[in-house]
């Protein structure tokens, strides 16, 4: 009986370990420094301006945002009004 018992404790403490190392996972950030290049970091920064984006939760879903970012997309030109045609001929 005392077996068994300390086995679920083992167990237990096994999964609660196995829980709180999956929620402490490095998180990945976008970071721009003075010269303005961009690069993908797993710490934090102390210098809370300097994030672009994040934080991901992997590495290429941060890649992925620091490519989007470098690249911005196209201004779409604004459409044209129609030209309305007059309410009487010529």
């Amino acid at each position: 009986m005392k077996k068994l018992c300390r086995l679920i404790i083992v167990a237990g403490a096994l999964i609660a370990f196995g829980m709180a190392s999956m929620a402490v996972a490095a998180d990945f950030y976008v970071v721009k420094d003075a010269k303005g290049k961009m690069s993908v970091v797993d710490t934090k920064p102390a210098d809370a301006k300097s994030i672009v984006k994040g934080p991901f939760t992997t590495k290429a879903d941060a890649e992925k945002a620091m490519k989007a970012e470098a690249t911005p997309a196209k201004a779409e030109k604004p459409a044209k009004k129609p030209v309305m045609p007059p309410a009487e001929g010529c």
